[in-house]
C-alpha cells in the first residue's frame, strides 16, 4: 500500500461521512416541529396597522411554499437539494432576504477570525501547562484543579462568568466590551485605523479569552494524562539510567505524547465551533451564531440547514488535513501506510 492509496482510503471515509451528515441535517430540518411556509412571511403579517383575511393568509402561505420548494415530494426536494448544492446554492434566508450563501460568507468571516487564532492559542497553551503539571509534581498541586475546572465548565457558563465579572468592575468596564455591535468587529477590517483597533480589541478580546481558557483546559488534562504515562513509561526509566537528564527524559516524553493531541484536534474541533457560536450569542459577536439564533426562532430553514453543512465540510476539510499532517510527524502510521 501506498501513501498516495492511503490518502485516498481517507477522503472516500471522509466523503461517506460528508454524504451521511448533510442528509441527516437535511433530514432534520425538513421533519423538525414547525412550518416554515408560515414563519418566512410572519414579520409581514405582525406589522403594525397591517391586517390580512384568512383568505390573503392562506394565499401567502401556498407561494411561501412553493417559493421553499416544499410543494414537491420529499425524494424531488432531495435531488433538488444536491443539485443545488453542488452549484453552490445554499437556498434562500427568509430572515435576511437574501441568499443564504451570501449571508454566511460574511459571518464566517468573523468565525474565522475568532475561532482560528483561539484553537491555535489554547492547543499550544494547553499543552504546555499540561507538560508543565506532569513534570513538576509540585506545580502539579495548583495547575491541575485550574485546569479541570476549565475543562468542565461550559463555554456559555464561562462566557456568563466573564460577563458579569467585567460589569461589576468599572474599570474592566471601561476596558472591554461586554456586548459588542457588528461595527466594533467590522469598524476594523474594512478602516484599520489606530482608534478602530483599539476598539476592535476591547470588543474581541472577552470572547476570544473565553474561547482559550475553556479549551485549553481541556488541552492542558489530556497532555498531563499522556505526559505522566509517557514518564512512568519502561524507555523513560531507562533514560534515567543511562544518566540522561530530565529535560532530555521530558522532552522524548513530549514527542509521543504530542501525536495523541494532533488527533484530538480534529475530534475536537467540532465542541470549539459550538463553543463559539454559543460565545457568539453571549457577547453579541457578529458570528454565525447570531445568525442561527434568528434562524431558529424564525424558522429560517435553510439558514439552519446551510450553517450546518458549512461547518460540516469545514470539520471535514480540517480532519483530512490532521490526518495528512499526522503521517508526516508519525513515522509508525507512515511506514504502516507504505507496508514497511
Amino acid at each position: 500500500m501506498t501513501i498516495a492509496y492511503y490518502f485516498l482510503k481517507r477522503a472516500l471515509i471522509y466523503v461517506t461521512v460528508f454524504v451521511v451528515s448533510v442528509t441527516i441535517v437535511w433530514a432534520l430540518v425538513r421533519f423538525a416541529p414547525g412550518d416554515p411556509a408560515l414563519t418566512s412571511f410572519l414579520r409581514a403579517m405582525m406589522a403594525p396597522g397591517v391586517r390580512y383575511t384568512p383568505e390573503q393568509i392562506e394565499a401567502m402561505k401556498q407561494q411561501a411554499i412553493k417559493l421553499l420548494g416544499l410543494d414537491l415530494p420529499l425524494h424531488e426536494q432531495y435531488i433538488m437539494f444536491w443539485r443545488k448544492l453542488f452549484a453552490g446554492d445554499l437556498g434562500f434566508s427568509t430572515y435576511f432576504m437574501a441568499p443564504v450563501a451570501a449571508k454566511l460568507r460574511e459571518y464566517i468571516v468573523y468565525d474565522l477570525l475568532l475561532m482560528t487564532p483561539a484553537i491555535i492559542v489554547s492547543w499550544f497553551l494547553g499543552n504546555y501547562v499540561g507538560a508543565l503539571a506532569a513534570r513538576y509534581r509540585s506545580l502539579d498541586k495548583f495547575l491541575a484543579p485550574v485546569i479541570y475546572v476549565l475543562t468542565s465548565t461550559p463555554y456559555f457558563l464561562f462566557g456568563l462568568i466573564v460577563t458579569y465579572a467585567v460589569a461589576t468592575n468599572d474599570v474592566a468596564r471601561g476596558v472591554f466590551k461586554i456586548v459588542i455591535s457588528s461595527s466594533d468587529i467590522a469598524g476594523f477590517l474594512t478602516n484599520p485605523t489606530w482608534d478602530s483597533f483599539v476598539n476592535f480589541m476591547k470588543a474581541y478580546t472577552l470572547p476570544f479569552i473565553s474561547l482559550v481558557l475553556v479549551s485549553m483546559g481541556g488541552w492542558a488534562t489530556g497532555m498531563r494524562s499522556l505526559m505522566i504515562y509517557e514518564l512512568e513509561s519502561n524507555y523513560a526509566r531507562y533514560m534515567e539510567m543511562l544518566g540522561f537528564s530530565d529535560r532530555k527524559v521530558t522532552s522524548y516524553a513530549f514527542r509521543y505524547a504530542i501525536n495523541p493531541q494532533v488527533t484530538g484536534l480534529g475530534i475536537q474541533l467540532g465542541t470549539v465551533i459550538v463553543g463559539g457560536l454559543a460565545l457568539s450569542s453571549i457577547f453579541n459577536y457578529p458570528g454565525t451564531g447570531i445568525a442561527l439564533i434568528y434562524a431558529i426562532n424564525y424558522r429560517d430553514i435553510f439558514l439552519i440547514q446551510g450553517i450546518a453543512i458549512v461547518y460540516t465540510i469545514l470539520v471535514i476539510i480540517f480532519n483530512f488535513v490532521i490526518d495528512i499532517l499526522y503521517v508526516i510527524i508519525d513515522p509508525r502510521i507512515r511506514h504502516a501506510a507504505v507496508g514497511v
